[in-house]
């Protein structure tokens, strides 16, 4: 377990590193805000987050500590339901019947329900589907994209991994002419072979949503432990730039990393419970991940804590139905049933040799507020399935 804690005193950053019960400090003075905008960011932020951020958003982040006031407009609108998918572009052709698309499925429920969709949305257009397991461990992510190359079909789509996993796999696959979509992944993508979508700007904007989130409704007094699995580079990005842009705009808040292994999954709540113990003024636990808050906030609430909000990112149903049980406060899904639209949308243009631009980000909601945790629609653009099944020729 590694434990990381972040916090700013009178323009300085200290980061706390904690391994096998040893703790090491480190002390260092942040770049003046003149030099962090000189970099070609107008924010506490690298000069390219700032622009994802904007580029989902429409906002500029913050770049001197916030205010109440600055983060009241800004916070409604995160938590306010989107309003449309960003493609508006139709394909230039129906899509071709018959296709078969390798969709390699990782091993924590929110993947599986993205199967799910994904799968709906290839059957509209006459798709078949094979599902393939990713498993767990690197073994298992390697023989997954062997699987996916014996089969040799029209297209490959995988998740959540870096490249080293199974580099020579995708190497194969680019010798064999058969087109990669990785999602929510992180690997950099190669023209003509490796699309990419739901990654680095998505899960860079949302870091920097939670942090305003997380600074507004503790008016100003977050004191957050976060947890996270470094094996999931999304989950890593998301919370780094938490933990980057946080303490900036929050300078009386505080962040702390602990990140544990997937195999953690369902057995954080002794650990979130001990750290609360540990540091009575805690408000929030974050899971970067959203299977890790699994039993979180029924153990906190066991143990006495349950006043402490439980918040999750890339939330699947398990966390919703924990909002409406009063088990989690908070969700930030990556709208998992209409990504697996947004991706099959994407296969289209890459056969249609379309522009893909707008395929890669998504509109972001933190919700708050849960009536009904099987909805497929959860953080999405209500009316998501119409405006594609409109853009792909099947309806007018």
């Amino acid at each position: 377990m590694k434990r990381k804690t972040i916090w700013r005193i009178r323009g300085r950053a200290i980061a706390s590193l904690a391994l096998g019960g040893a703790m090491v400090t480190s002390l260092c003075l942040l770049l003046p805000e003149s030099a962090a905008q000189g970099a070609g960011s107008s924010s506490f932020i690298p000069a390219a987050t700032a622009a994802a951020f904007k580029e989902i958003t429409g906002l500029t982040a913050l770049s001197a500590p916030a205010t109440m006031a600055q983060l009241g407009s800004r916070v409604a609108q995160y938590v306010a339901t989107p309003k449309s998918i960003l493609e508006k572009t139709p394909v230039t052709v129906k899509a071709t019947k018959g296709k078969k698309i390798a969709l390699l499925i990782c091993g924590v429920p929110v993947c599986a329900e993205f199967g799910q969709a994904a799968t709906q949305a290839a059957h509209l257009l006459g798709w078949k589907v094979i599902d393939i397991p990713l498993g767990t461990d690197p073994q298992q992510f390697t023989d997954a994209y062997n699987t996916a190359i014996q089969d040799k079909p029209n297209m490959v789509v995988g998740s959540g991994l870096p490249r080293s996993f199974f580099n020579s796999q995708l190497l194969q696959l680019q010798k064999m002419k058969i087109p990669v979509i990785e999602w929510s992944s992180g690997i950099t993508p190669v023209p003509g072979h490796i699309w990419v979508t739901a990654d680095n700007p998505l899960y860079q904007a949302a870091g920097i949503m939670m942090a305003e989130y997380l600074s507004y409704y503790s008016n100003l007094k977050a004191q957050v432990l976060e947890l996270s699995s470094v094996q999931y580079t999304m989950s890593s990005l998301f919370v780094n730039t938490l933990n980057q842009y946080g303490p900036s705009i929050c300078p009386t808040c505080k962040f702390t990393l602990e990140e544990e292994p997937v195999t953690d999954i369902g057995s954080a709540g002794p650990i979130a419970v001990a750290y609360v113990q540990n540091n009575p003024g805690t408000n929030y636990v974050v899971c970067s991940y959203a299977d890790l808050c699994q039993g979180v906030g029924e153990a906190l609430k066991v143990a006495g804590f349950g006043s402490v909000k439980v918040i999750t990112r890339d939330s699947g149903t398990l966390n919703f139905e924990n909002m409406q049980l009063g088990l989690e406060s908070a969700a930030m899904p990556l709208p998992i049933y209409e990504t697996g639209y947004q991706i099959i949308d994407l296969a289209q243009r890459i056969f249609n040799h379309q522009s893909t631009a707008n395929t890669r980000l998504s509109p972001e909601q933190i919700v708050t507020t849960m009536s009904n945790p099987n909805s497929t629609t959860i953080g999405a653009d209500p009316n998501f399935k119409t405006h594609y099944k409109k853009l792909w020729k099947l309806i007018k």
